[in-house]
């Protein structure tokens, strides 16, 4: 596609710039770095230590912290992004900016760019419940600072309103450039995957672009569907929830917020803010890793997902379909389109998750129960799944039969599955 015709343009700190000419598998952060703006930092290169922290504004939505990493500079044309030196407008420092020299929240100061932009997004957010300020600086490492100043510097700068930014209105992305495909629906996703079978649908991108950076993958074409909106969108019946199967998590997470109080619990254990700004329900799915975090909790919540040919929809229960180690039912035809969430399920339902540290990491072993039980305490129902166990991610069907009309009162002596804290986990598992 001639890109003099059809430029891809995004903003970066309020300048318009055209990356038609950026290879495909080149992320926002290493095109910001070869282009000067080098604020935003390498650090681990997978999302775990947040030095490459940037700010995402798309959809009239308020700013997100992103990791620039993790995010192809392909996929983010016809948006704007703000890096830690983008934030300061016509001279005035933002109030994050202000308070981290006056908390004296930097030393070294290779993170605290990163960390700017991801106090950015909660001072946007008016984050002061301390949970919370922790859940959005998760994502960020620092190694020498420590983060009680960092925290004080968030706290102080609540005081003080943000700077007004203009925001700059950009044309729709390109629908194809190079090998890089944006349809803009779900048949014409899939009548490109029939043209190129080669291809490999993109969404956040969050393990894809892992596998680009640290194993050095190149794919032929990629399909993204971040131009679909069905896809992103989340529908509530009186039934069930209907998911887009590229609605990123805080989307879910946020759309959900109480009525699954699992989905809660494992939200608070997956990965980072700025990861779950951009991964989605479908992918965690589709990888099929037996330790995915997602797994357990939608087996346990019985969820079935919706798969799309250019023949017609099928609706597989989640629990037929993992077939093996990262094998699915899914056809090479085939796209998962949305995920089924039953409302209204009898029962509690927790979340638990065991890994070598609480925050940033992939599960040894998670599990998530749902358990109802009648009026004289006998079992009714049992739902009992297991991620990180076996090949798949699978219930323990055996046990649930084993459960049924016995009384869960002869394990109160001990930790009742009804009463249980909030399990030790980490937060990387987006795979």
């Amino acid at each position: 596609m001639n890109s003099a015709l059809h430029p891809s343009l995004l903003v970066i700190n309020g300048e318009t710039v055209d990356v038609s000419g950026v290879p495909m598998h080149t992320s926002i952060l290493d095109f910001l770095r070869a282009s000067g703006r080098t604020g935003s930092k390498i650090g681990c290169n997978e999302g775990d230590c947040g030095a490459c922290t940037i700010l995402l504004v798309e959809n009239d939505r308020p700013p997100r912290a992103i990791n620039a990493c993790l995010a192809l500079t392909a996929s983010l044309v016809g948006r704007e992004i703000i890096t830690a030196e983008g934030l300061s407008s016509n001279g005035t420092l933002h109030p994050v900016q202000k308070a981290m020299v006056e908390c004296n929240g930097s030393q070294c100061g290779y993170c605290t760019p990163g960390f700017i932009c991801s106090m950015a997004e909660a001072h946007d957010r008016n984050t002061t419940d301390s949970e919370a300020i922790a859940d959005q600086l998760c994502g960020n490492l620092c190694r020498c600072t420590g983060y009680r100043p960092i925290r004080d510097a968030m706290l102080q700068s609540l005081t003080e309103p943000a700077p007004a930014r203009a925001k700059v209105m950009l044309p729709l992305a390109p629908p194809a450039t190079g090998n890089w495909h944006r349809p803009s629906s779900v048949s014409e996703a899939l009548s490109l995957r029939a043209n190129h079978p080669e291809a490999l649908f993109i969404a956040g991108a969050t393990e894809l672009a892992v596998l680009i950076n640290k194993r050095h993958e190149r794919y032929p074409v990629l399909i993204t569907l971040d131009g679909i909106e069905s896809l992103h969108q989340i529908v509530k019946t009186d039934n069930h929830w209907q998911i887009g199967a590229a609605a990123p998590l805080t989307d879910i997470e946020e759309a959900l917020a109480g009525e699954y109080p699992a989905i809660d619990q494992v939200m608070r254990l997956f990965a980072s803010r700025q990861i779950r700004h951009r991964a989605t329900l479908g992918g965690n799915l589709v990888t099929a890793s037996p330790i995915a975090d997602m797994p357990p909790v939608l087996l346990a919540l019985d969820a079935s997902v919706v798969l799309a040919s250019l023949t017609g929809e099928r609706m597989v229960p989640l629990a037929d379909f993992f077939t093996g180690y990262r094998q699915t039912v899914m056809r090479p035809d085939e796209i998962m389109t949305s995920i089924l969430l039953p409302r209204e399920l009898a029962g509690r339902c927790e979340f638990f998750k065991v890994s070598k540290r609480r925050e940033m990491d992939i599960s040894t072993v998670s599990a998530a129960f749902r358990i109802t039980t009648d009026a004289s305490g006998l079992v009714t129902e049992a739902r009992l799944a297991y991620g990180g166990v076996a090949a798949t991610p699978a219930r323990a069907l055996k046990t649930e039969a084993a459960l049924i009309g016995n009384p869960l009162a002869a394990t109160n002596h001990s930790r009742s599955l009804t009463k249980s804290k909030d399990p030790l986990g980490g937060r990387r598992g987006r795979r």
